[in-house]
């Protein structure tokens, strides 16, 4: 009797403990990099309005599946070692970070794009820099393991110019906005947030506006194989929710409201919204398809981050890239027609 009493215990053991381990509800975690100028955390895009919205709260309450929102100050680097710590199931980062993280080992799949990211050439009044090319030997600050590396190493690619002819200096974004206004460099090369120094006689000879599309920053959201694994119809649905702002996002009546909103969560004014994406095809800049464009870019990004020396293990963008998810909201949602495919010169087709 003692021999069968106890196999049983332990089924019976096993089986309530699969039960409370089945009752425990399960968490999004969801993290960025931080992009505001002020205190409340912030992000941009599709992901920012869910974040700002509750929209994906709301999605799940029903079902008691909690989300969680992380926002790090450290940028890229941060984000992937909380993956790396388990910490995150999806993140929303640059394409470098992503690429970095899925090179050193985080088994990673990137399953909404985004792209269009204008960055912008500021210089001092005396530093006499007019063009790219007028770089040469000039104090240059880049936040470097950021897709802002990237897209500068591109536009200088475009004038026959690399690295190694500047004398570049490794800031991340308010650390290059002191020092440009303080005269410490010559020239930066960074987002919107740096138009905010206009008022302070800083001069803007270019941006990524006037270069080809590739030049532009790229991104997307990753998530962890192993969520995607045990939790494919919740994946889908904060996907759903994710591609319906693309779409929201794609319509030119909403920008304004969408400026002011950000405006009000960043502290950053309104109107450098409005500049950024002023003059750009919303169809494409807002697209959260994986078409050519986006693949060709990412791949375009991995051989540049070995190339520059950011990365020892490259690999495809292919292997890396899901579009399943975005793909079924696309149908689910009608709207196909919405964000015509872009080759990978950012053509329509």
């Amino acid at each position: 009797m003692k021999k069968f009493f106890k196999p049983l215990l332990g089924l019976v053991l096993a089986g309530l403990l699969g039960q409370a381990q089945a009752a425990d509800p399960v968490t999004i975690r969801i993290g960025s990099p931080d992009q505001g100028a002020g205190s409340t955390p912030f992000i941009a895009g599709p992901v920012g309005l869910a974040h700002i919205r509750k929209q994906l709260e709301n999605e799940f309450a029903a079902d008691g599946v909690k989300v969680e929102w992380h926002f790090f100050k450290g940028a890229g680097p941060a984000v992937n070692e909380a993956l790396a710590n388990q910490q995150l199931d999806f993140a929303w980062l640059g394409d470098l970070a992503a690429i970095i993280g899925r090179s050193s080992g985080l088994q990673t799949r990137l399953l909404l794009g985004a792209r269009g990211a204008n960055t912008y050439l500021a210089v001092t009044p005396t530093s006499n820099i007019h063009s790219l090319a007028d770089l040469k030997g000039k104090r240059v600050a880049v936040y470097r393991g950021t897709a802002d590396q990237l897209s500068f190493a591109r536009a200088l690619e475009s004038q026959g110019l690399k690295e190694r002819d500047l004398q570049i200096i490794s800031l991340d974004w308010s650390a290059s906005r002191a020092a440009l206004a303080s005269g410490q460099i010559d020239a930066t090369w960074s987002g919107m947030g740096i138009l905010a120094l206009d008022k302070q006689c800083i001069q803007f000879p270019l941006s990524t506006k006037q270069l080809p599309r590739l030049a532009t920053t790229q991104a997307g959201l990753v998530a962890t194989q192993d969520f995607i694994d045990k939790h494919p119809n919740l994946t889908q649905r904060l996907i759903n929710v994710l591609v319906k702002n693309a779409a929201y996002l794609t319509e030119p009546q909403n920008q304004a409201p969408y400026n002011q909103l950000m405006a009000e969560q960043s502290a950053i004014p309104a109107q450098l919204f409005e500049q950024e994406s002023a003059g750009d095809d919303l169809k494409f800049r807002d697209s959260p398809r994986i078409d050519p464009f986006l693949r060709a870019s990412l791949q375009n990004s991995i051989d540049q981050a070995k190339t520059l020396g950011l990365i020892r293990r490259p690999f495809t963008a292919a292997d890396w890239v899901e579009p399943r998810f975005v793909d079924a909201a696309v149908q689910q949602q009608k709207l196909d027609t919405l964000w015509p495919a872009f080759d990978a010169t950012g053509k329509a087709l």
